[in-house]
């Protein structure tokens, strides 16, 4: 089973303006129409068994529907798995939490950039907690975005805090840890008790310090993703079976690992 653990997909009536929005900011095309027809067709021309939508909130005011939507993704079923979010300035988020656990949902985006908030604000761990006490991970945004002005607001430095806080919290920090900061990931991230997944980094890491990067981490604990539409997941397909690495631990990134964490 082929997963990929960090798509994103729009409401039909608000996707050709979200995707072209975020293109303009980023300076980078996007390859399906961010609809979730357009993610299952790109699917099926990889060869890609499920993929997982991450949306995001940027307001409060923005969750509880971003979740009800979530929700109505998982029972249409046909390929997708949507998470929910949450936001740091949400005041009741152990109401969503509930509701994540009541409507099946397995874990939360959230990008700190733009949800203007340091990851490692304590004000912030309650709610991590409670995440993980309710058996829900957490999809981080990690490093740089390069369509968002500096500071960066989930370094790898402040990530590592959030896991010496709370340390039974499942994670997942995209982009192989930190993108652009790939040095700090080696110094306070890789082999530390969290995923990373491959979303949007093999480009510019390049095939040997993306190789050596999965194994000093250890391929247990890499996830495949592609960050679409902003990648062709064939093609992030493709290159990631082309590294030097064993049939197993290709297995086990490129599903075998999401299954386990999926439940599925």
């Amino acid at each position: 089973m082929i997963i990929d653990i960090h798509t994103h997909t729009f409401p039909d009536a608000l996707a050709a303006r979200a995707v072209a929005a975020l293109a303009e900011k980023a300076q980078v095309p996007a390859l399906t129409d961010g609809t979730n027809a357009g993610l299952r067709a790109s699917m099926r021309q990889a060869g890609i068994d499920l993929s997982v939508v991450a949306p995001i909130a940027t307001k409060p005011s923005q969750v509880r529907a971003i979740n009800a939507w979530a929700a109505e993704v998982n029972r249409a079923g046909d390929g997708l798995l949507a998470l929910g979010t949450l936001h740091p300035a949400l005041t009741d988020w152990g109401v969503e939490i509930n509701r994540l656990v009541a409507d099946g949902i397995p874990g939360i985006k959230m990008h700190h950039d733009y949800q203007d908030a340091f990851v490692d604000d304590p004000t912030q761990f309650p709610m991590f907690h409670a995440l993980a006490e309710a058996g829900r991970f957490i999809l981080l945004h990690a490093g740089v975005d390069i369509g968002l002005p500096p500071p960066v607001h989930c370094t790898p430095e402040r990530l590592a805090r959030v896991l010496d806080a709370v340390p039974e919290l499942v994670v997942i920090a995209a982009h192989m840890g930190g993108y652009a900061q790939w040095d700090a990931v080696e110094a306070y991230l890789v082999g530390r008790n969290l995923y990373f997944d491959t979303s949007y980094s093999q480009v510019d890491l390049g095939a040997a310090r993306f190789t050596a990067l999965i194994r000093s981490h250890g391929p247990a604990r890499i996830l495949f993703g592609t960050d679409s539409p902003w990648t062709d997941p064939a093609t992030e397909l493709a290159s990631l079976r082309a590294l030097p690495l064993p049939a197993d631990q290709l297995a086990a990134i490129t599903g075998g690992n999401a299954q386990q964490l999926l439940n599925r």
